[in-house]
């Protein structure tokens, strides 16, 4: 049986300075996450009014993406795979109006977890 071992490239391994670093970036992040809600949800709110609802993907997809990206980095990977799920949805010709709900849905909670 083997048995792992920790990296030795870990936060463990990392100066003071690097660590609060790392925090400064985490806490703008989160900073930057309040900002992608509100700009989710007004897309969100806006797309019934549009004459073609979809109009508003690219601007979802963009920001779902900067998510999937960043998230993962500050340690809220269930986030991540969420935005994942939204983007990989949003690009899949064909969707239905609930997977929409639902993805962005989830989107819009996990985000307001963290916020």
């Amino acid at each position: 049986m083997s048995h792992q071992t920790a990296p030795t490239n870990g936060p463990a391994r990392l100066s003071d300075a690097s660590r609060q670093r790392i925090e400064q970036l985490r806490v703008l992040f989160i900073e930057r996450s309040r900002q992608n809600l509100a700009e989710i949800k007004a897309l969100i709110a806006r797309r019934p009014i549009e004459s073609d609802p979809r109009a508003v993907d690219e601007d979802l997809i963009k920001l779902a993406h900067t998510l999937v990206g960043a998230s993962g980095l500050f340690g809220f990977h269930d986030l991540g795979n969420t935005a994942h799920e939204v983007e990989v949805t949003l690009l899949r010709p064909g969707y239905t109006e609930a997977e929409f709900d639902g993805v962005t849905g989830q989107l819009v909670e996990k985000l307001s977890l963290i916020v």
